[in-house]
């Protein structure tokens, strides 16, 4: 049977999204649970053991940010995406204080949504190794922390550009790293070197930001040096 690509827990109020997202994520290649309240999404997390939650902000009963404080406290290291309507972006913000990774927004652009799941469970080590089934190793988990740390720090046109293609870029070298692919890998971290560099020329990473990419791309190109 083949591996799915991380375990998610969805949660919504609205059927018809839960639907949407079920579908699409499951056709994507994850293994997918869903709860439609606060409550049951906490009974879920605890049985299912998800990879990443993705949780709707504003809920009947006990909302998202109600969830996110609980979700925490079972579990320190689970990796949550807040969903939420345009309106609520600074409420948003203010999760990430408290442990959310990131947030979208509805209606949804599922390249992006993709990207931070993709991001997320990377982070959280969901994904395998070259050629294992552990967990990711520190160097690509290390990577990929470090370009998205860079991409939420750029301008709203340098990420739409050139830091949009470092994060399919890092999420790549994962996926194929974690297959078994290193020469694809080496592609890919290829790409990211040459974008890294680009953004650099640009202005759209500091010194220190740069200076951390460049230490976790020597890291990752040194690890797969010995695939």
């Amino acid at each position: 049977m083949t591996e799915s690509l991380g375990r998610l827990l969805l949660v919504d109020d609205e059927a018809p999204v839960l639907e949407v997202l079920n579908e699409y994520f499951s056709s994507q290649g994850y293994a997918v649970e869903t709860a439609s309240t606060g409550a049951d999404a906490l009974t879920v997390a605890q049985h299912y053991r998800p990879d990443l939650v993705l949780l709707d902000i504003r809920m009947p009963g006990m909302d998202g940010v109600e969830v996110l404080k609980k979700l925490r406290e079972l579990d320190p290291d689970l990796a949550v995406i807040m969903v939420t309507a345009n309106e609520d972006s600074a409420l948003a913000r203010e999760t990430l204080k408290i442990g959310a990774f990131d947030y979208v927004s509805k209606p949804f652009d599922f390249g992006h949504l993709d990207r931070a799941v993709s991001a997320a469970i990377v982070h959280s080590g969901g994904l395998a190794p070259v050629g294992t089934t552990e967990a990711t190793p520190d160097w690509f988990q290390g990577l990929a922390l470090q370009v998205f740390r860079a991409t939420r720090g750029m301008a709203p046109v340098a990420r739409e550009s050139v830091g949009t293609r470092l994060e399919s870029a890092v999420l790549e070298l994962t996926r194929e790293a974690s297959a078994g692919r290193p020469m694809t890998a080496v592609a890919a971290l290829a790409e990211i070197e040459m974008l890294t560099a680009i953004a650099a020329d640009l202005g759209d990473l500091t010194a220190a930001v740069q200076s951390a990419l460049e230490s976790a791309l020597a890291s990752v190109r040194k690890a797969l040096s010995h695939v």
